[in-house]
């Protein structure tokens, strides 16, 4: 496991992210224009041709492109790698398998080659058990979010297909019912709402490190009940989500 550590600062570069389908989360209902970090430090680089899955904290690197080279429906492998743990406890017991299964999709779901996943709080509390009473069963894949490529379509996915290159927080309800199979493996399956085309002018890795983050700050500024004409203090504002609740009312979408 190779840990890059990097510090986050902030460029104004404009930054467009895609609309989703108007049952997903509201803050992706309509394109929005935020301002990146040139750097970010949570993003995982999966590369799917190697014998082992290495984890690099960093979203810098452009070699996720590579992963669009993907498998077609009718050649994605019945077992894939993925880290695992089949018991709640500490970082030990989080395994590497290179024999799980590659998860079936359901009629409204996609299955994405993955190509970059990101780590967040949520993950290690996860595997600590902080919730297991609302957990799916074990065994356990984790990982929230996910960049990636489309390898199959359910029956009834009407906004995607083969080949797309998709973005989004897999899991639907954080903390109750999470997805057995996350993101960190090389296959995943989502429910097509839950996903968004990545953007061009983005890479996979950078893609991947949005999502939950987006979600948290978008979240708390609505609960917050915070409007146009009131101020806000942000701690923490060089951090994923404070620069993004820094960001957001800036881009009209609050």
């Amino acid at each position: 496991m190779e840990t890059i550590l990097s510090s986050t600062t902030l460029q104004l570069r404009p930054l467009h992210l895609p609309s989703l389908s108007s049952t997903a989360s509201p803050f992706l209902t309509s394109p929005l224009r935020i301002c990146r970090p040139t750097k970010r430090t949570t993003s995982v680089q999966i590369n799917p041709s190697s014998s082992i899955l290495p984890l690099k904290v960093s979203a810098t690197s452009q070699a996720a492109s590579a992963s669009t080279e993907t498998s077609t429906s009718s050649s994605i492998p019945s077992k894939m790698k993925a880290w695992v743990y089949d018991e709640y406890g500490g970082v030990d017991v989080l395994k590497f398998d290179s024999s799980v299964s590659v998860p079936e999709i359901k009629d409204d779901q996609v299955l994405i080659k993955v190509a970059a996943a990101a780590l967040n709080p949520v993950d290690f509390k996860r595997r600590l058990g902080k919730f297991k009473a609302t957990d799916s069963p074990l065994p356990t894949v984790p990982g929230y979010d996910v960049a990636g490529v489309v390898v199959k379509v359910g029956s009834q996915v009407k906004g995607l297909k083969e080949g797309d290159e998709v973005y989004g927080d897999i899991h639907e309800k954080a903390l109750e019912g999470p997805n057995q199979i996350g993101s960190l493996a090389e296959y995943t399956a989502v429910e097509e709402k839950l996903l968004a085309l990545k953007p061009k002018n983005i890479d996979f890795a950078q893609a991947a490190g949005f999502p939950l983050a987006i979600e948290t700050a978008y979240e708390g500024l609505e609960r917050s009940g915070f409007s146009a004409g009131k101020s806000i203090l942000v701690l923490g504002g060089a951090g994923g989500v404070g620069s993004l609740v820094i960001q957001l009312p800036w881009s009209g979408h609050c």
